[in-house]
C-alpha cells in the first residue's frame, strides 16, 4: 500500500495541478499559465513513466522508457520557457531549448523499433532495473550510450536553467522596483526559491541514479524520500503558478505611459525633486499601502515621466527603495515611542501592505541598531 502511494505521489500532483490550471484555462489572468499547463502535463507524464518502472511494468518498457527519457528532457526547459515568459518578452527562438528531448525521442523509440524482444528485454534487465552494461552489444548498448548522453544533457539543462533563470528574475525585479512601492504581488522571490529547491531535489535525482533506481524498487522508506521530495517541489511549482496574476506584460504596460511621454517631456530639473521630497516629508505618502508611481505623479500634478526621472535618475534609486527606505525609518521611530506595539502594527501603520515586506525592507533599509 505504501508503497503504490510513493511509487505514485509525484504523479497524482503534477495531475492534480494540470486539472486545476486546465480548469483556469479560460478564465486565467496570465497567458503564462497555460506554459505552466504544459510543463505539468509533462511531469505529468515523466511521472507516469516512474510509476511504471517502480511498478515493474516491464511488458511497456519500450514505450515507458521512450517517454521517460523525452519528457525527463523536457521538463526543465519548458519551466525556463514559463520563466522566460513571466520575465520578458516572448520570442519562439526559444522553443531551441526542445531539441534535445525531439531528438532523444527519434533516437531512443528508432533504437526500440529495431532491438528484438530478445535485445530489449537484456537491455530492460541489464541497463534499467541493474544500471550495468556487462553484456550489452550492437544495438542495446548503443541504446545505453543514449541514455548516458541525455543524463549528461539533462546536467547541463538543469545548470542552464537555474543561471538563466535566476539572470531574468534579478532583471525583472530591477525593473519592478523602478515602479511600484509595494511588490509582494508582483514579485518573483518566490520562483526563484523554487529554482533553488529545484537544485536540491535534482541533487537527490543525481545521487539516486548514481546508486541506481533499482535499488529504490526494493526499498519503500528509501523511495519515500524522492518522492516526497519532488512532490513538495510540484506541489509548491503549481500552487505558486496557479496564483500568481502579474507578469512582464502588465509591467509593460504600465512602463509604456512612460515611454510614450518620453518625446514630449524634457528631463526635470532639480526644483521638481525638491518638491517630492517636501510632499515625502510634509504629507508622509510613504504611509499610504500599495502606493504607486502614477499615485505621485498625480499629487504633484505632472505626469509620470517627470517623476520617474526625478527619482530614478537625479535621485538615483528606485522607486520602490525611495519609498520603502522612509517607511522602515518611521517604523524603527514608532518602536521607539512604542516599544510594547505589536510588530504587525508597526508594518501596517508604516505602510506596507504585509509582514513579509515589512521584514524584508527591514533587513535591507533598517539601521543595526534596530
Amino acid at each position: 500500500m505504501l508503497y503504490s502511494l510513493f511509487t505514485s505521489l509525484p504523479l497524482m500532483t503534477c495531475a492534480l495541478f494540470s486539472v486545476l490550471i486546465a480548469l483556469e484555462w479560460n478564465n486565467a489572468q496570465l497567458r503564462e499559465q497555460r506554459t505552466l499547463l504544459v510543463f505539468m502535463v509533462t511531469a505529468t507524464i515523466l511521472y507516469a513513466g516512474h510509476y511504471m518502472f517502480f511498478n515493474h511494468a516491464v511488458h511497456l518498457a519500450p514505450l515507458m522508457d521512450t517517454i521517460y527519457v523525452t519528457a525527463n528532457l523536457t521538463v526543465y526547459p519548458l519551466y525556463l520557457i514559463y520563466i522566460i515568459r513571466l520575465t520578458t518578452i516572448w520570442k519562439r527562438a526559444w522553443l531551441w531549448m526542445l531539441t534535445p528531448a525531439a531528438l532523444t525521442f527519434v533516437a531512443t523509440g528508432y533504437a526500440y523499433l529495431v532491438m528484438s524482444d530478445e535485445d530489449t528485454s537484456l537491455f530492460v534487465d541489464h541497463y534499467l532495473y541493474h544500471n550495468v552494461t556487462d553484456g550489452l552489444t550492437g544495438v542495446t548498448l548503443t541504446q545505453a550510450w543514449i541514455h548516458t548522453i541525455c543524463k549528461i544533457v539533462f546536467a547541463i539543462e538543469l545548470i542552464a536553467t537555474i543561471i538563466i533563470g535566476i539572470r531574468l528574475i534579478r532583471n525583472y525585479e530591477h525593473a519592478v522596483d523602478q515602479f511600484y512601492a509595494d511588490t509582494d504581488d508582483k514579485s518573483m522571490h518566490n520562483i526563484q526559491s523554487v529554482l533553488y529547491l529545484i537544485v536540491i531535489a535534482t541533487l537527490m535525482s543525481f545521487v539516486a541514479n548514481a546508486i541506481g533506481r533499482y535499488r529504490f524498487t526494493d526499498s519503500c522508506w528509501l523511495l519515500a524520500i524522492p518522492s516526497t521530495a519532488f512532490s513538495i517541489l510540484l506541489f509548491t511549482i503549481g500552487h505558486i503558478g496557479l496564483h500568481r496574476h502579474f507578469s512582464i506584460i502588465d509591467l509593460k504596460r504600465d512602463k509604456a505611459t512612460i515611454d510614450s511621454e518620453k518625446n514630449d517631456c524634457q528631463l526635470t530639473d532639480k526644483s521638481l525633486t525638491a518638491r517630492i521630497e517636501e510632499l515625502v516629508r510634509k504629507e508622509k505618502i510613504y504611509l499610504q499601502p500599495n502606493l504607486k508611481l502614477e499615485d505621485l505623479a498625480g499629487m504633484m500634478h505632472t505626469n509620470r515621466t517627470y517623476i520617474y526621472q526625478a527619482i530614478n535618475q537625479q535621485m538615483g534609486v528606485s522607486f520602490n527603495e525611495f519609498i520603502n527606505r522612509r517607511r522602515i525609518d518611521y517604523a524603527q521611530r514608532l518602536m521607539g515611542r512604542q516599544p510594547n506595539l505589536p510588530i504587525i502594527d508597526v508594518a501596517f501603520q508604516s505602510g506596507f501592505a504585509s509582514l513579509s515586506s515589512f521584514y524584508r525592507n527591514l533587513k535591507k533599509y533598517g539601521t543595526k541598531d534596530s
